[in-house]
């Protein structure tokens, strides 16, 4: 147990359980990197990257006590373009075209650990297949996205495999329409061992139906635009990015049943 003061004054304690441990906490404005060997080495480093998001607007936190998960739809909600499921040409898997198709990457590379930080687990929730016939398919091409925001290691510590759910209802015999994203969210909460009430589960989608659905559930869905081409050619925001997630603050993460379209 190693605990960290300022002035006499306690800030956080860490408690680890595993030989090598790392950690990342929010504080003042300060990303906090805390890394635990042998529960005897301890290197703890600060930094200041994206600074424009420390303020309250961004993480004002009374949403966190309400909230047991935060999930996640992929394409057009943490993509700009759809992806389809499945890259067919190299292009489309290299690194600078994927870091251009995130809706907003620099805001995603700060809010997915800053949710962590409360300890609030994230998760991914999406209608893509792995194609046996693409370059890079299902949870590879997700993985590939991730591994890219946030580097390989960081990557599966924010959204352990567990934290993924990737199929399409039809391929169930079940019709989109009618169940939504719900299947997918028991999934991940049974994988993650995660129990939580309707009004505890957070769904960020571009899919109207998704969200109306989970919001009949008694869910917190917040739905994210998504732009035409033409639109975020002209710069207009599109899917998961920092309005979004201001509006979702303004509203203290929405109210148990309530379908938030923006």
């Amino acid at each position: 147990t190693i605990d960290f003061f300022s002035r006499n004054r306690l800030l956080f304690t860490i408690s680890s359980r595993t030989e090598s441990e790392s950690v990342h906490w929010f504080f003042r404005g300060v990303r906090v990197v805390v890394v635990a060997r042998n529960c005897r080495q301890v290197d703890v480093a600060l930094t200041m990257s994206s600074n424009q998001f420390y303020g309250s607007e961004f993480t004002d936190t009374q949403w966190v006590p309400k909230t047991k998960i935060v999930i996640f739809d992929f394409d057009k909600t943490i993509t700009k373009k759809h992806t389809g499921g499945s890259v067919m040409l190299p292009a489309y898997a290299e690194e600078s075209y994927i870091k251009e198709n995130f809706a907003d990457l620099e805001f995603f590379q700060f809010i997915a650990p800053f949710i962590k930080a409360q300890s609030v687990p994230v998760a991914i929730a999406s209608f893509g297949e792995d194609d046996p016939e693409g370059l890079l398919s299902g949870h590879k091409l997700i993985r590939k996205y991730l591994d890219i925001a946030f580097g390989p290691e960081k990557s599966l510590l924010l959204f352990p495999e567990k934290s993924i759910a990737l199929w399409h209802p039809e391929s169930r015999g079940k019709d989109e329409k009618k169940v939504g994203k719900q299947e997918h969210i028991a999934e991940i909460l049974k994988n993650m061992d995660i129990r939580a009430g309707a009004g505890e589960i957070v769904l960020f989608d571009d899919d109207q139906n998704n969200v109306k659905i989970a919001g009949a559930k008694g869910m917190r869905p917040f739905y994210c635009k998504a732009s035409s081409s033409k639109e975020i050619e002209k710069g207009e925001e599109t899917g998961f990015n920092r309005e979004v997630w201001k509006d979702f603050v303004k509203k203290k993460g929405g109210s148990a049943g309530g379908c938030v379209i923006m």
